[in-house]
């Protein structure tokens, strides 16, 4: 894929990025403006913005746990970044069901990202760290919207965010907890991409790619394995009734949702039948955005398909229009 120019005027509308950051970004060569503050990001900048950011995050840690003789991680870190993929991951799937687009699907990364411990080790607080802060920043634009079950949910996310960001100093033999409270750098999420956009276009110096995302395979399989390690994947979420009801504060485009009521994780796939690939799933109790139906299927608003009869879908799905695959 090629490199895709992703300019502040198209990304950041202006964004104003805390010198905050200055100490842990100029290890990447990275020089942050103040700028003038700018209007609230909306809604879809922001999911789409978090959607990138997730799988990056994902890619990050697979590719760190394929690596890990490299990296010479004990089988412990190996463990903390399995179910930090997981999470990534489950993050990812609610942002893509919401309506999010990712701004790019592959990534960039320096060339000896994963095989020199250090590195891997600063370079994943420096990302741990970005994304705590533009998720408080989401907090704080969904509150003062009002969108109160929203705040919350991104306030959940920041916090297992931060999670990540400890187990990275850990693995770089730094204190873990060394913060009284997490660093809120950020008055929009969009300002938070200068710290990454060496990832997404590889500008940085001795940056490689493009890394692919995980497949679906490796996704399935890595969940499978921290299930076994206590990785508990039915935790709700507080947006979780409201985008199941179809309110007007959901971010999803739709007012047919349907919800996984079972124990288990349903398959999603790529089209109506189960000749098609998995591409994802959906947890129990999880709930998402349908646009579409064919025969026994219904499509999702991320444009995957589920069997109708494996969840539960709201009275307003009878006026959901049949669509082709």
């Amino acid at each position: 894929m090629a490199k895709t120019n992703l300019s502040r005027r198209t990304m950041l509308k202006g964004a104003a990025v805390g010198s905050s950051l200055a100490g842990l970004t100029s290890f990447f060569g990275i020089n942050l403006a103040m700028a003038a503050q700018t209007a609230d990001d909306d809604t879809q900048t922001i999911i789409n913005l978090a959607a990138t950011a997730e799988l990056f995050a994902t890619t990050h840690y697979l590719a760190a746990i394929n690596n890990a003789d490299a990296l010479g991680l004990d089988e412990k870190q190996v463990e903390y970044l399995k179910t930090g993929f997981v999470a990534e991951q489950d993050h990812y799937d609610l942002l893509v069901s919401l309506g999010a687009e990712p701004v790019v699907t592959e990534f960039y990364v320096p060339e000896t990202l994963f095989s020199d411990k250090a590195l891997f080790a600063a370079t994943t607080e420096v990302a741990e760290t970005t994304f705590v802060s533009a998720y408080l920043a989401a907090t704080r634009i969904f509150t003062a919207a009002g969108a109160v079950p929203f705040a919350v949910t991104t306030a959940q996310i920041a916090a297992v965010e931060a999670e990540h960001r400890a187990l990275a100093r850990q693995i770089g033999g730094l204190t873990p907890n060394n913060l009284p409270y997490a660093q809120f750098q950020f008055q929009n999420v969009s300002d938070a991409v200068p710290v990454l956009q060496p990832f997404l276009d590889g500008s940085g110096e001795g940056f490689v790619g493009p890394v692919p995302p995980p497949t679906a395979d490796e996704i399935a399989a890595v969940r499978a394995e921290v299930e076994a390690l206590g990785y508990v994947s039915s935790v709700p979420f507080a947006a979780m009734e409201t985008a199941s009801t179809g309110s007007s504060e959901t971010m999803a485009s739709s007012d047919c949702t349907i919800t996984n009521g079972g124990s288990q994780n349903v398959n999603l796939r790529s089209g109506p039948g189960t000749s098609f690939a998995v591409s994802s799933t959906l947890r129990p109790g999880e709930s998402m955005a349908v646009d579409g139906q064919a025969d026994n299927w219904w499509r999702l608003s991320n444009g995957s398909w589920v069997r109708s009869d494996l969840v539960t879908a709201t009275d307003s799905c009878s006026s959901v229009p049949t669509v082709s695959a």
